[in-house]
């Protein structure tokens, strides 16, 4: 049937998480349809990986001396200001090393080396970084282009599988279940696939899938200014909101302290460099002026540019809006050049670029939005409140991270349960139940948009009305402003949708609205400052009514899930 896609698993998302579970469906003979929006190597967030993987190190089984499990959860779950889930913290921490790193290595990763001729029994094989928030050394890492090589591997071996067929250029729309054919909501729904739009053929076509895997990435693109790549507008979030299912927590928008400061670049790339977290770890410092030899965030945390990223971006936000500063600067000129050029060749070159030898001189950066520590809200295994429907990396809410995450511990939770979630649908002994007939996509009396003016004035309204009124620091009357304007725009946007036909440009738009009203519903609910959440107008911590995981659901009041 034309338009029409049969298959066992659908994955959507090219990164870490998706790569990660197509493998591992394709390994125990599922034959699996990958569907990125748009190309596969490249155009992910998890290839902009810079830092690494956080993992307690293990030689020969055992734990690397100066290291530990325990030290590893109290790191992850103090950085989560307690919100996190502590069994999810503790079976994360002892599996990332074997699960993950060590699968990794398995498909060819090549891991940075400690140097050559090891000096007696301490030695290690893998060079390691010391991140923000860690007390030792546990990142391992690809020089700072580690996503790069990763996703090299990675992609490579999903290229070949002889089980995975991929679609790039293809933009996931909507989820098809049982219970919204039925028009019911007695039984215990099913995913049983969706429509996705192929973007070069400008068609919609109908996916029948065993299982739907959603590993779409961040939400970046719902603000101005970002780390994130170009296709990070919430798909994932904004999908799952639609069908009913839960988000949590999604008001712990994380900001990365060091992107590289450039407004007049002409490429987005340019705009969004990171700067990774590990240049801190290794002694830069944070200044508020170029000629300083002060580091500001001294006077906000004793671990001063150390601290982790939610303390840091307050302290940068403050001392911007103290100051009148456009920019901030990153002093780097402690760390020898050497390990600079070496370590870290990818900032290091890209500055020289631009005509600035860090090791000689401090580099302009700014705060920008990084990456959502809420998301749909999964079980263990990375199965939703619908059957067969998996959310994994930064679209998930496992309970791992807390309201902010520790430096360098997302990448291996998207490898950990995108395998897990892969393994969880294998064993599914109903796997093989009959299936309901998906209606193919019906376009109606929609006509073609060809007024791009009105896509572009609601792309530039979301963005730039979340960046000024629901950025770091937020306060009732900024965040009930930024919901009256984008409740309004959504009733138009909506209505958009039904009465033209789609494009990519437009799908966008939609989702990043569902999300950027998803962030500020939550924002609102909780009435507390905790990581990297400020409310001004409630500037405390409040254990007594907000711990607990902010819950929103569609057409259903917000309301905090008591964690006990």
């Amino acid at each position: 049937m034309d338009g029409l896609i049969k298959t066992d698993c659908a994955v959507i998302g090219g990164g870490f998480a998706g790569c990660s579970a197509a493998l591992e469906l394709a390994n125990s003979g599922k034959k699996v349809d990958l569907f990125v929006k748009a190309k596969l190597l490249k155009d992910s967030n998890s290839y902009l990986t810079a830092g690494g993987l956080a993992a307690v190190p293990l030689k020969d089984g055992k734990i690397l001396e100066g290291d530990s499990y325990e030290k590893h959860v109290q790191e992850t779950i103090a950085a989560g200001k307690y919100l996190n889930n502590p069994a999810t913290v503790k079976f994360c921490v002892e599996s990332f090393f074997n699960e993950v790193i060590g699968w990794l290595v398995k498909q060819g990763v090549e891991f940075d080396k400690s140097p050559s001729n090891p000096k007696g029994p301490e030695f290690y094989e893998y060079d390691l970084h010391k991140e923000g928030g860690h007390t030792t050394r546990r990142v391992f890492h690809a020089s700072d282009k580690t996503g790069e090589m990763i996703m090299s591997s990675l992609t490579n071996l999903v290229k070949n599988h002889p089980n995975i067929k991929v679609h790039e250029n293809h933009m996931a729309i909507d989820l098809v279940t049982r219970n919204k054919l039925k028009k019911t909501k007695k039984e215990k729904d099913i995913c049983l696939g969706l429509y996705v739009y192929d973007i070069n053929q400008n068609i919609v076509k109908t996916v029948s899938s065993k299982a739907t895997f959603i590993a779409t990435g961040g939400l970046g693109k719902v603000f101005t200014y970002t780390s994130n790549s170009d296709i990070s507008t919430g798909d994932g979030f904004a999908m799952c909101y639609r069908m009913g299912l839960p988000l949590a927590n999604m008001e712990f928008v994380q900001f990365h302290p060091t992107v590289f400061f450039d407004p007049s670049a002409s490429q987005e790339s340019e705009r969004r460099f990171l700067l990774t977290e590990a240049l801190r770890g290794e002694g830069a410092i944070l200044k508020t002026a170029k000629d300083s030899i002060d580091d500001f965030v001294l006077k906000y945390d004793p671990r001063g540019s150390k601290a982790t990223r939610d303390i840091v971006t307050r302290a940068e936000d403050l001392e911007i809006r103290r100051l009148g500063l456009k920019n901030l600067w990153l002093d780097c000129t402690k760390i020898p050049k050497q390990k600079l050029i070496t370590g870290f060749k990818n900032a290091y070159e890209f500055c020289l670029n631009k005509g600035i030898d860090i090791s000689k001189e401090p580099v302009p950066v700014i705060y920008a939005v990084h990456y959502s520590n809420g998301g749909v809200l999964v079980d263990k295994n990375s199965e939703t409140k619908i059957n067969n429907c998996y959310v994994m990396g930064e679209a998930s809410y496992t309970g791992f991270h807390g309201a902010t995450r520790l430096a360098s511990n997302s990448a291996p939770e998207c490898i950990l349960f995108g395998r897990t979630a892969a393994k969880h649908f294998t064993s599914k002994r109903d796997q093989e139940k009959t299936r309901m007939q998906i209606p193919l996509w019906k376009t109606g009396k929609a006509k073609e948009a060809r007024d791009k003016t009105t896509q572009e004035y609601y792309w530039e309204t979301v963005r730039r009305t979340m960046t000024s009124l629901c950025g770091i620091s937020r306060n009732q009357e900024r965040l009930e402003t930024a919901k009256q304007v984008l409740s309004a725009l959504k009733g138009n946007i909506n209505q958009f949708y039904w009465d033209y036909l789609i494009n990519k440009d437009f799908l966008e738009i939609r989702n990043i609205a569902d999300v950027a009203n998803i962030i500020l519903e939550s924002a609102l609910e909780r009435k507390e400052s905790r990581a990297c959440h400020f409310r001004e107008d409630f500037p405390k911590t409040d254990d007594k009514k907000y711990h607990g995981l902010t819950i929103i659901q569609k057409d259903k009041k917000p309301y905090i899930l008591k964690l006990k």
